[in-house]
């Protein structure tokens, strides 16, 4: 049976230089990392998870709670980031149910969720801030978190965000810049903290250029097509209507399909920008503003690590940047 001592031998390190590659120690230079793993491999010797937690008081797994469908359009590229980067650290993933009344009846909260499973740390996606004491005893916990897009602080707790302001800022100036003078903006409920900064950047945009703000304009509801498209049905039975759409990729996906069954079409009759740069919008030549989804879910990944092993830690925002198809012209 081969050992850790087989390896050290073979990779020409002591045994506590092998015991700190397994459980990802940082100081461990590339070279050796690579001479450990290749002699492991050789050696066909992979360390047994409840071993190494044992010896570590670490799990190697970190819990999941997802709002929203696994097939959801935005966190599924977020998803794709997070399992990158904790794979390459060694990590594996539970996803864990909200809420679910465990065997007994009880109901269990996140803490008890997260410590019934043993898990290292735990990841939030695609929950939105409508109640803030459901996350209470989370944030009060010792429990590393980190939120995507909710922006919780805690002392074990940190989230990552996109410069959503930046981002309604961009949109309002690209279609001001065609000359359009009336913005529609169609945007998820303002307790989603990313649709509040879109918000507030498309707002000042305005101002900065002396473009008028009409709340009349202004849209709230869910992050779904048939929440554009219903906006999109209001915009069209008013008589003073905007000339362009700033909307989430989704909304406007529904707000294109509102105008095309008016007998309408985009960019002729309404120019219209998104949010997110989901995989759908290329297909309906969206202009829109990308969010970095993969890069965001990644430094979730890297930030809870870094909660983890006691590091300095800080929210991350992550920039974004426009992209330019054939959805907006200028007015007529």
């Amino acid at each position: 049976m081969v050992t850790i001592d087989d390896v050290a031998r073979m990779a020409s390190v002591s045994k506590s230089t092998v015991s700190k590659v397994i459980n990802n120690y940082r100081g461990i230079s590339q070279a050796t990392r690579e001479r450990v793993l290749k002699a492991m491999k050789e050696c066909n010797y992979w360390p047994n998870a409840t071993a190494r937690s044992l010896t570590t008081s670490r799990s190697m797994m970190i819990g999941l709670f997802v709002a929203s469908q696994l097939n959801d359009r935005f966190f599924r590229e977020v998803l794709d980031g997070v399992e990158a980067a904790l794979g390459e650290n060694g990590y594996d993933i539970l996803y864990l149910s909200s809420k679910r009344a465990h065997n007994t009846g009880r109901r269990l909260g996140y803490v008890e969720k997260a410590r019934d499973r043993h898990v290292d740390g735990v990841i939030f996606l695609s929950y939105i801030k409508n109640d803030i004491e459901m996350f209470d005893e989370i944030l009060g916990s010792d429990i590393p978190v980190v939120f995507v897009d909710v922006d919780l602080v805690g002392k074990r707790s940190s989230y990552v965000m996109s410069d959503n302001l930046r981002s309604g800022a961009m949109a309002a100036e690209y279609l001001i810049q065609l000359g359009h003078r009336s913005i529609a903006l169609i945007d998820g409920t303002h307790y989603s903290k990313p649709a509040q900064d879109r918000l507030t950047g498309f707002h000042r945009t305005l101002a900065e250029y002396s473009v008028p703000y009409n709340p009349d304009w202004v849209f709230r509801g869910e992050f779904s097509e048939e929440s554009g498209y219903k906006a999109m049905r209001e915009i069209l039975s008013m008589s003073n209507k905007p000339t362009a759409i700033v909307a989430q990729d989704l909304m406007a996906i529904g707000a294109i399909a509102a105008i095309r069954e008016a007998g309408m079409s985009v960019p002729d009759d309404f120019s219209i920008i998104g949010f997110d740069d989901i995989e759908l919008s290329r297909h309906y030549n969206l202009t829109t503003v990308r969010q970095k989804k993969d890069i965001m879910g990644r430094a979730a990944a890297e930030l809870l690590l870094r909660i983890i092993t006691g590091e300095v830690f800080s929210p991350v925002t992550i920039g974004t940047e426009f992209v330019e198809r054939g959805s907006c012209r200028r007015p007529a």
